[in-house]
């Protein structure tokens, strides 16, 4: 059987693919934020999925079913699905992947996802992630960038974006880029650092910052201004908080004296990296930002209707 189920076969102009997926890649929801926000911004088309029996371990990753009056509707699998946006003001169209990292068969699926991919002449790739640092939420994001080739390395460094030193346990992001190296197709893969004690998805300021460097690296001449008003507000909302509580607020401002003195090294005194353990009221603290955040999208639902 074959995994790929494509609805109709687009046309596509030297296209680029920008992808990210859930789980291990994609700290706070902040990369997978950033694609399903370009997928609407953009009306983009829906053209191919893969089945998702092969590569899922279904009592890890649940279907979910929605239940109406006592009515079952139907069941969502995990998805991995493509969506294709021809670009009239761009060089260029665009492919717009946003999936789940399967569990199993990693090889297999890698496979697949590339064969579709060239099925409609990508030739290009970008993916998306984020990751957890120790790093407080009031400062700029960290963004940091690996490529394939020297060419995309230098690419990345002329935008300022910081090359990615890591080295140690993939996620699916990894395993694709190599895949696609072998095929011969450029990849770059962007990273934001989400805070470690902030949980709150997603967070808006990550997910900015991933698609104001993506905007600058592909030209897609993308009016982020409200994304951008909305990163500040949560930024605003967060910090309102961690006032609240001393200690919470205490950690923040060392994380925030550790990072100042990291850009500055000829300091000769570094204060000592706090602990998780000193924050003793994160829990509560990330619970009242995914409540406060959740009372807002539920009021903006509201207001919209």
């Amino acid at each position: 059987m074959d995994a790929i189920k494509m609805t109709w076969v687009p046309a596509l102009r030297n296209p680029v693919l920008i992808g990210a997926f859930t789980g291990w890649n994609d700290a706070a929801e902040a990369a997978t934020a950033g694609i399903t926000i370009l997928i609407e911004h953009w009306h983009a088309r829906r053209f191919a999925d893969i089945d998702p029996e092969e590569f899922y371990d279904f009592t890890e990753v649940r279907p979910t079913t929605r239940v109406v009056s006592g009515i079952q509707r139907g069941i969502t699998w995990p998805e991995n699905a493509f969506y294709a946006y021809v670009a009239p003001d761009l060089p260029r169209d665009i492919v717009l992947v946003v999936g789940a990292e399967p569990q199993l068969r990693w090889r297999a699926f890698s496979d697949v996802f590339t064969r579709l991919c060239m099925q409609v002449a990508v030739t290009d790739v970008v993916l998306l992630g984020s990751l957890i640092a120790d790093i407080p939420h009031t400062l700029a994001v960290p963004v940091s960038g690996a490529a394939s080739s020297l060419k995309g390395a230098r690419r990345l460094q002329r935008l300022g974006i910081e090359l990615a030193r890591y080295q140690g346990p993939t996620g699916i992001i990894g395993v694709l880029s190599e895949r696609f190296q072998r095929e011969g197709i450029p990849v770059i893969s962007l990273w934001g650092a989400t805070p470690h004690y902030l949980a709150a998805s997603p967070n808006l300021k990550v997910t900015a910052a991933l698609l104001n460097r993506l905007n600058r690296l592909l030209d897609l001449k993308l009016d982020l201004t409200d994304l951008n008003h909305s990163a500040r507000r949560f930024e605003k909302q967060v910090s309102e908080l961690v006032a609240r509580d001393p200690a919470a607020q205490e950690y923040v401002r060392r994380l925030e004296e550790r990072a100042h003195l990291t850009e500055n090294e000829t300091s000769s005194e570094k204060p000592s990296p706090p602990t998780r353990s000193e924050l003793p009221s994160a829990d509560a603290l990330i619970r009242h930002v995914e409540e406060l955040l959740r009372r807002e999208r539920n009021n903006g639902d509201a207001s919209g209707k």
